[in-house]
């Protein structure tokens, strides 16, 4: 029985390639035998699928999230529209830009010295 070129292990008669390192024998040679053209490592078969499975999980992640700030939002929407009708506005003076004096909120001209007071 013919032995691995790499080291002492037997090998079958009719193989191309060595079943424990993947090198060529001597009978893979004389039959022209190609080696495969995916020889990446088995952790990197490996990594990749963690990738893909990786991303499936972030846009899981990301919808959840999504969902959860969109909830949130409207919540506080909620909170907002209540305090909104319970709390009265203060009105608060508007100044004059030409003087400077105090005017009532609804003034649309200051009342010191008649310049229109822009809101």
């Amino acid at each position: 029985m013919p032995t691995c070129r790499s080291g002492e292990k037997e090998i079958a008669k009719d193989a191309n390639f060595c079943p424990n390192c993947g090198l060529r024998t001597e009978k893979g040679e004389n039959d022209n035998g190609r080696t495969p053209v995916d020889r990446r490592p088995v952790w990197e078969k490996d990594l990749d699928t963690a990738i893909q499975n990786a991303g499936k999980l972030l846009e899981e992640a990301v919808e959840a999230a999504k969902k959860g700030l969109k909830q949130v939002s409207e919540e506080v929407k909620t909170e907002i529209d209540k305090v909104k009708e319970t709390t009265p506005l203060k009105k608060t003076p508007v100044y004059c830009p030409k003087c400077g004096s105090k005017n009532p909120n609804d003034s649309e001209y200051c009342t010191k010295c008649g310049a229109k007071i822009h809101k």
